[in-house]
């Protein structure tokens, strides 16, 4: 994975040009003072990077100029950035970085020193290369001569690269090592305009008023704004501010724009229309910004960190002829072979899928609450008298329901990629065995039970009769390298903690080095309180695990909501969820019909009373019953066009981490059990990146 660090970090160009390709990455950190004049204020620009990339809270860096890239040495592979363009005021030839100290380059040159990346890239504007009569420019290439880089540089110009916007930047890129020869990013065609990058729909307070209209279509200011051009003058940081910058104007006047008195309608060459800004997100798709990347900071302040950034398409070609080559590259990393138990609609799964992990899925094991016909020693019984394990297999086989239908595993199998003679039925009567030294990575929870043999075994015997007892009994016959079980927070005092105690014995004795933490859904990128006991497990007893790090919350669970993010814009790229905002239509039958109402809304009686609240910014935990529709006090429910409705099946897989992509293929009560029995992907994908880490 490549190993990302950026400074004067801006809304995260870098990082968004990675995200469309699709490149894997892990932030190290980010660092942008947001141009605050006090530490008091407020950073808009963190605030802006913090909802679009999730980033560790002590990896966001407010001052490149305190900022110690000693701590990162070796650990960045590509180091990003660009900085004011100042004067190097020094007197004299100093020959080194000391002759550029007092500059913000000098921290950018000094960050790269310290940190040594594989390689780096360096964006100004075109000007550093005149600036202060061609001395700055000269400075610069000394000091990247002298900190041990190989480097080149590009003019390159968003225009060229499928962006409607005359904006010329410079680029040094250097390579500790280069393995191969830097090529210049090639031109492309430019197949748009900026007309097919405008809003269809824009809200009255971007209109201008007599004022502004008159400023705007006056030709002396032509040196201040452009009209309805085809490709945008290049956006800066007051774009936009006292109606300087790219302006429309509009002759079809909708009706609430031709009744709002605020807004003035006049002539434009003899035709009668309006005339208006850009908004936010027009500005930001000049920069190659999705429409996924969230806008959470006043106008204002979108406006400046727009014009401030730099253009994504730019980036990826520029990260495109880097990665060329080879300097990233490394073999091709080996799939992990994960298996899974009481496996459930594939959290697991679905969570490698969504962090780009390569990996093979080895087995799958759900019964989907379908009982068999016999008692569990009956079949045991049975079992002990076949030779071989297929005729134990083909035996299970045939105990089950044929007029059952196993649920869980007709979702599972309609998401993944599995031969279905590796999902086995009953975890009691797997045999684990088969898949020996087969599995790197096992994962699993299992009903929470008592234990209730008496005395104190040391073993795994002491788990016997429950399903716990299974999933360890299925862990010392595969030896996988690692395992990852979960369970309620509740385990930890099940049985006035007798539970807990049996647990952790029990893996001790197979010989694994054990992990224990409670983990919270909210602090892993889904707005859903669900704290769960995860216990991670090494064979490896030098493994040098750590739990994932916390990330700051980017959604509430309105966010999530069909009519905020329509069916099919609820996606992922490397890991991290993104939404393609659009509004969709929910279905009648989610709605509650007033007859039921005063019953969800009542707050219940005596040790089962809860206030009801509704339209939570961070949902309850799902229930797997919540299908059955319980009180406001205890459930999730939204209004929706001043409706109250339940959450639809879709909404339920998106506060667990599924995004839409994830086919159902059973019924809605199906789905909602199904959704409410799983793990939060998101939680997992951080477990299994640091898994994988030590593995």
């Amino acid at each position: 994975m490549l190993r990302l660090a950026t400074v004067f970090s801006g809304i995260g160009a870098i990082e968004h040009a990675l995200d469309r390709l699709e490149i894997p990455y892990e932030l190290v950190f980010a660092c942008d003072n947001g141009e605050r004049k006090s530490d008091s204020a407020p950073n808009h620009v963190e605030a802006t990077y913090k909802a679009n990339f999730p980033i560790r809270t002590d990896r966001f860096f407010q001052d490149a100029r305190k900022l110690d890239g000693r701590q990162f040495e070796g650990a960045v592979d590509l180091f990003v950035g660009g900085s004011p363009c100042q004067s190097f005021s020094v007197a004299g030839k100093r020959g080194g970085l000391e002759e550029a100290r007092g500059t913000l380059f000098y921290e950018y040159a000094r960050l790269v020193s310290e940190i040594k990346p594989k390689v780096f890239i360096y964006e100004n504007v075109t000007g550093m290369l005149n600036h202060d009569k061609g001395r700055t420019w000269r400075l610069i290439s000394e000091i990247f001569d002298q900190v041990g880089y190989k480097w080149t540089h590009f003019i390159l110009n968003a225009k060229d690269f499928g962006l409607p916007q005359n904006r010329r930047r410079v680029f040094v890129v250097g390579f500790r090592k280069l393995p191969g020869k830097m090529q210049e990013p090639k031109k492309q065609k430019l197949t748009v305009t900026m007309r097919d990058l405008l809003e269809e729909t824009v809200p009255n307070k971007y209109y201008l008023p007599e004022k502004g209209f008159v400023r705007v279509i006056d030709p002396a200011q032509t040196k201040h704004v452009a009209l309805n051009g085809k490709i945008a003058r290049c956006q800066v940081a007051n774009q936009q501010f006292n109606w300087y910058g790219d302006m429309r104007f509009e002759t079809d006047i909708p009706p609430h724009i031709e009744n709002d008195d605020r807004i003035h309608k006049g002539e434009y060459k003899g035709t009668r229309g309006v005339a208006r800004c850009l908004t936010p997100r027009e500005c930001l798709r000049l920069m190659g910004f999705s429409d996924d990347f969230r806008i959470v900071v006043p106008d204002q302040y979108m406006y400046k960190q727009a014009g401030n950034t730099i253009a994504v398409n730019v980036l990826q070609e520029l990260y495109n002829e880097i990665a060329a080559t080879g300097v990233f590259k490394q073999r091709a990393p080996k799939k992990l072979r994960v298996a899974t138990l009481f496996s459930g609609i594939g959290s697991p799964e679905f969570a490698l899928k969504r962090a780009n992990i390569p990996h093979k899925v080895v087995f799958a094991c759900d019964n989907g609450e379908v009982e068999l016909p016999l008692s569990e020693e009956e079949i045991k019984a049975q079992l002990s008298k076949l030779p071989t394990l297929q005729r134990r297999k083909n035996y299970i086989k045939s105990l089950i329901p044929a007029k059952k239908i196993n649920f869980v595993k007709k979702s599972y199998l309609a998401n993944y990629p599995l031969q279905e003679k590796h999902y086995h039925f009953d975890v009691r009567f797997f045999e684990g065995e088969e898949y020996r030294d087969k599995v790197d990575l096992l994962i699993g929870g299992s009903p929470c039970q008592s234990f209730t043999l008496l005395g104190y075994q040391k073993g795994l015997e002491e788990a016997r009769g429950t399903l716990f007892y299974d999933f360890a009994r299925i862990v010392k016959e595969v030896q996988p390298k690692a395992f990852i079980y979960e369970n309620v927070q509740g385990l930890l005092k099940h049985d006035s903690g007798k539970t807990w105690a049996v647990v952790q014995r029990v893996f001790d004795s197979l010989g694994y080095k054990l992990h224990d933490k409670i983990l919270d859904a909210v602090n892993y990128g889904i707005p859903q309180k669900r704290r769960r006991i995860f216990i991670v497990g090494f064979k490896d007893e030098n493994a040098a695990f750590e739990f994932p790090p916390e990330s700051e919350l980017r959604f509430t669970m309105q966010d999530f909501l069909l009519e905020n993010t329509a069916e099919g814009g609820f996606g992922s790229r490397n890991g991290h969820i993104t939404l393609a905002r659009g509004e969709g239509e929910v279905p009648a039958k989610y709605f509650l019909s007033d007859k039921i109402i005063p019953g969800i809304m009542s707050a219940g009686t005596g040790g089962f009373s809860m206030p009801p609240e509704i339209d939570l910014p961070i949902a309850r935990p799902l229930m797997s019953t919540m299908h059955k529709m319980h009180r406001a006090g205890g459930d999730n429910y939204v209004t929706t066009n001043g409706r109250m409705r339940r959450l639809a099946p879709r909404e339920a897989l998106r506060l667990m981490g599924f995004t839409d992509d994830f086919e159902i293929a059973v019924s809605d009560t199906q789905m909602y059990r199904q959704a409410g029995n799983a793990m939060v992907v998101d939680v997992l994908i951080g477990l299994i990146r640091e898994v994988v880490k030590c593995i």
